[in-house]
């Protein structure tokens, strides 16, 4: 079993596309398909460092997402789960 998990819908999916390398939120997730994706903790750690490498500076998280959005919610809480 892999100890994380991000489910994305094909919407967002189609946003992180969007984004694109833009971002290094975005370029992590580039990867990653709709349905569940199962991540070792390497690559949890891997996101998670480039989640944090964007905030350098004191810039909000999750560039050209819109903060109240679900996708910036669930990429938050994903965040927030990686221990």
């Amino acid at each position: 079993m892999t100890p994380y998990q991000l489910t994305l819908t094909t919407e967002e999916v189609d946003t992180i596309a969007f984004v694109g390398s833009r971002y290094a939120w975005s370029d992590a997730l580039r990867t990653l398909e709709a349905g569940d994706n199962q991540l070792s903790e390497a690559e949890a750690w891997d996101i998670a460092e480039a989640f944090a490498a964007d905030t350098e500076g004191g810039h909000s998280p999750f560039q050209m997402l819109d903060p109240r959005s679900d996708l910036a919610g669930k990429l938050t809480k994903f965040w927030t789960s990686i221990v």
